[in-house]
């Protein structure tokens, strides 16, 4: 009897419990119906929770499949619950037909069964952020063979946490690793902190006294995170900053290398959630639209091996074929590629490339190659690039070529052969404001087989950026397209054969500075050469030979003069030389000669255009161009130019013009202004007392395109005046604004009209006492003022006391950075303002300990004492800022130095805040405290 007894205590149960819930499917329908509908309630407001964060953005197949999932339960409760309501209305009570309740009641319990399975699975993104959010340290390693969605779930949780202000981390960092590139990795999180210095001492110094989450993409070895100057990753009960890195590889060994305390493998989807996927992106009507669509859908589906990457590809693919022969023709051929390993991919992937329509656009595709891997690629770079090459075809304003190209970027993310870049914070420079693009790593390896004739051709393209090279690779002869950007060559002075070369790209090779003359001698065929961002000074005479270059780039360069042997290039349709600041002799004959020219841009060059001949045939040349950037002396000179397609004008003071006043109208800028115009800076007008913005008539002419203007040295300037309308009209695109030793300005109440203003930077206007002046309250109540601003920069303004009097919310805000404003004692920062900022930098001690307001304490957790380091050089000080750029490393911090009363000492300071400059001084001793609040010299 001992025996039987646990034996039936045991069975009972499982022979009870069904026949128990087979009596409640007959007599108690209502309480099942009840119970799906209000699981329900709760599934969909998860639901809804998750298509809110997902507004936007990528979503992981694995989350898309559960979206799918409850959408199809959703409508299943709603059947339920109809069917149910509709019988009780009828007769006024629960239904007494036990055929009809038992279904009814059987298909709502099992319906709950399901609904309670998706309720309660959690996805591998909502396991990593439980993690981070439960954890105060700890390393998360994702891992998984490419194209299974590890990069897509690592930019979903970047995008979780750096929208979330709940003060959970300071800063969120996203470094694409792929190669393993020590010093890449230094800079990518120097850039993303705000920091001047790349060293791993200056990054450790900082992060550890933050709390972070940094995310590392595509692990290919380990990586000693100590190396690259991340604080050790441990628990301490004394440190209330959160300290998490995430990286993805595709090696689970590396994630126990890395000493992951979590390890995620990502997996190839199932068999429902692949073909849930495919449906998705190749459309369920057309799938179920024909039996045999359907029957080869299911094949293709079954080829693509629950890979991610490839279903949405080929998916997007097959959602343009509409007949079954179609669709049967692609699952015979994905059938001669069998198997799921690496190299077989491209076949699949390929599908996508031949489904482009032209060969301009395919061509657009495979340039996109020329960058690294998880290089975020700039919108307007790459345009440009297409541009060079003569992908864009024929237009009559480069405005035309920057949409035509925009197009382009959308046609290649719909066949997912191109992918947004990811989300950057804080924005510090009018760079950071460029869009980027990038390209998955196998899809970038796709269009590097393509380019190489699928491996048939191995000697056509050589990408190798980023590699630290010094020398020039030696297989470069018989080459037809070259990308060594972004390393550290010196000289270009290999003779290799260079008869196949079209295309070198050399930009980023901040050390190159010697051209041989012999270099170009066997590039004859060269049609596009990019030398941006190099430290040439000067071009060999020889430039000459390249009679096919039709793109040469110097922005960004050393460059001091062209050569007169540059006019003979015949065929060269863009020339551009912007911001190349040393640039001052160009011959006078030379643009002139340049006959199929397109683009010629001299802007921010010391290249200036001004009365007499040369004005003159400079005149009828570039009215015939499609865009220019140029450097004006005079108001007078401008207004002759205002048939110039002008897409960025430097405007200074002319001989002999004595101007209080300038109205920037169309009779300045031209009609042609208000579509071609983005970027304008009027520098040093020793009198100008007031800027006039009006249309002159022309009620729809505004500066539609402008997207950045600088104001400079105008020690006068007293009112910038709108005649009859209103900045937000006038410069609805403007989105970097920085005005620098105005020093009469007193308020700039019109700036927070900007409605797309992102970076607004003042500088050294001694008497601007506010940003937003007391009698302005009614433009605050009438919308929200700096909508759009991510950044705010205020420096040395003495007599600044107030940004605002009232609150503002600053909706955009990220980062707030003050300097030597002395009378600034509160900030316009209410409990509800700001939710999306990242950190406020001020200088040590002096400025934020002295402001007081309400809700000070909750912003506190933001600010960033900038540090400093001394360099000391004994000596001239000219030579000392020679010898110290930005970008150079301090290896030793100099607390003291004992000196020669006699002789000139100069200090360049370095931390993470600005490099400056201190005057030269007599020292005997020299004293700093890293981070302290007091930075003091003792002069004896």
């Amino acid at each position: 009897m001992n025996l039987i007894n646990p034996v039936v205590s045991s069975v009972v149960p499982y022979v009870l419990n069904p026949i128990m819930r087979q009596f409640k499917y007959l007599f108690l329908p209502n309480n099942n119906v009840k119970a799906v509908v209000d699981a329900m309630d709760v599934l969909r407001a998860k639901k809804d929770i998750q298509n809110a964060k997902r507004e936007g953005e990528d979503c992981s197949p694995e989350m898309e499949f559960w979206l799918e999932k409850v959408e199809n339960i959703e409508r299943d409760v709603a059947a339920i619950k109809q069917e149910y309501y509709l019988r009780k209305k009828c007769i006024g009570i629960s239904s007494l037909n036990l055929v009809s309740n038992y279904k009814i009641g059987k298909r709502a319990f099992k319906t709950k069964e399901e609904l309670m399975q998706l309720l309660n699975k959690s996805s591998k993104f909502e396991v990593i952020c439980r993690y981070l959010k439960e954890n105060t340290a700890g390393i998360v390693g994702i891992w998984g063979m490419r194209g299974v969605g590890k990069t897509i779930l690592l930019r979903s949780i970047n995008n979780e946490f750096i929208h979330n202000k709940d003060g959970m981390f300071d800063h969120v960092i996203w470094v694409a690793v792929s190669q393993n590139n020590i010093e890449k990795v230094q800079s990518d999180i120097a850039k993303y902190l705000g920091l001047s210095s790349a060293d791993a001492s200056a990054i450790c110094d900082f992060l550890s006294r933050k709390s972070f989450l940094l995310l590392l993409d595509d692990l290919w070895s380990s990586l000693d995170l100590e190396t690259i100057g991340v604080p050790e990753i441990q628990h301490d009960a004394q440190d209330e900053n959160k300290r998490m890195v995430v990286f993805t590889t595709q090696s689970k060994a590396i994630c126990r290398s890395m000493e992951a305390d979590t390890k995620i493998r990502m997996e190839p989807l199932d068999d429902d959630a692949a073909w849930s996927l495919f449906n998705e992106k190749a459309g369920k009507e057309l799938i179920a639209s024909d039996e045999k669509i359907e029957y080869h859908a299911k094949d293709i589906t079954e080829k693509c091996a629950g890979l991610p990457l490839v279903l949405v590809t080929v998916g997007k693919v097959m959602s343009t074929k509409k007949s079954p022969q179609d669709w049967e023709g692609v699952a015979t051929m994905m059938g001669k590629f069998p198997g799921m390993k690496e190299p077989s991919l491209f076949p699949f992937l390929k599908i996508s490339y031949d489904s482009l329509e032209g060969d301009s656009l395919r061509q657009c595709f495979l340039y996109c190659s020329l960058w690294g891997e998880d290089e975020q690629i700039p919108t307007d770079e790459l345009i440009e690039c297409w541009m060079g090459h003569g992908l864009l075809g024929d237009f009559d304003e480069l405005n035309e070529a920057y949409i035509k190209g925009e197009t382009i970027i959308g046609l290649l993310k719909e066949a997912c052969l191109l992918e947004s870049g990811v989300l950057k914070q804080p924005v510090l420079k009018s760079s950071d404001l460029t869009s980027n693009v990038k390209l998955h790593g196998m899809v970038r390896d796709l269009a590097l087989w393509i380019a190489s004739d699928c491996h048939e051709n191995k000697r056509g393209w050589l990408v190798k950026r980023q590699r630290n090279l010094k020398r020039l690779p030696k297989d470069l002869s018989g080459r037809e397209v070259i990308s060594l950007a972004n390393n550290k060559l010196r000289s270009l002075d290999q003779s290799a054969k260079f008869n196949k070369l079209r295309t070198f790209m050399l930009q980023g090779n901040e050390n190159l500075d010697l051209i041989s003359p012999g270099f170009f001698m066997t590039m004859h065929f060269l049609k596009y050469l990019d030398l941006s961002k190099t430290s040439i000074t000067t071009l060999p005479e020889e430039i000459r030979m390249l009679q096919e270059l039709q793109y040469l780039n110097l922005s960004f360069s050393s460059i001091i003069s062209l050569p007169s042997t540059l006019g003979d290039l015949n065929q060269l349709k863009y020339l551009y030389c912007g911001k190349a600041s040393n640039l001052k002799d160009i011959p006078q004959d030379l643009i002139p000669r340049l006959t199929k020219l397109n683009v010629l841009d001299l802007y921010s060059t010391g290249v200036y255009f001004f009365k007499g001949a040369y004005l003159d045939d400079m005149e009828n040349f570039l009215c015939k161009l499609k865009g220019v950037g140029i450097n004006i002396e005079g108001v007078s000179a401008l207004k002759r130019l205002s048939c110039v397609p002008k897409q960025k004008v430097q405007l200074t003071e002319g001989f002999y013009e004595y101007l209080t006043s300038v109205s920037i109208s169309p009779s300045l800028l031209g009609i042609n202004s208000k579509t071609s115009l983005q970027e304008l800076q009027i520098l040093g007008i020793s009198p100008l007392k007031e800027l006039v913005m009006k249309t002159e008539h022309e009620d729809s002419w505004c500066l539609s395109h402008l997207k950045s203007l600088r104001l400079k040295f105008h020690p006068k300037l007293r009112n910038i005046i709108w005649e009859d309308l209103e900045a937000r009209h006038f410069l609805p695109k403007l989105a970097y604004l920085s005005i620098y030793k105005c020093d009469s300005l007193t308020s700039l109440s019109w700036v927070a009209q900007l409605p797309s203003l992102q970076i607004l930077k003042i500088r050294k206007c001694c008497k601007l006492m506010s940003i937003i002046a007391d009698d302005h309250h009614k433009m605050i109540e009438d919308g929200t003022p700096f909508q759009s601003l991510k950044t705010l920069i205020l420096d040395n303004l003495p007599d600044l006391d107030s940004i605002y009097e009232g609150k503002l919310s600053f909706p955009s805000i990220e980062a707030i950075i003050l300097s030597k404003c002395w009378k600034l004692g509160s900030l316009p920062l209410g409990y509800d303002s700001a939710k999306n900022m990242t950190y406020i930098s001020v200088k040590p001690g002096y400025l934020w300990d002295d402001m007081n307001w309400a809700f000070k304490c909750r912003f506190s957790r933001f600010v960033v004492q900038r540090s400093v380091e001394w360099t000391i050089f004994n000596g001239d000080r000219k030579e000392a800022e020679k010898g110290f750029k930005e970008g150079d490393l301090i290896k030793e911090d100099i607390k003291t130095m004992k000196t020669d009363p006699k002789k000139e000492v100069s200090l360049i300071g370095r931390g993470n805040g600005f490099p400056q400059v201190v005057p030269v001084m007599e020292l005997i001793f020299v004293s700093n405290e890293m981070h302290s609040s007091k930075c003091s010299y003792e002069i004896l």
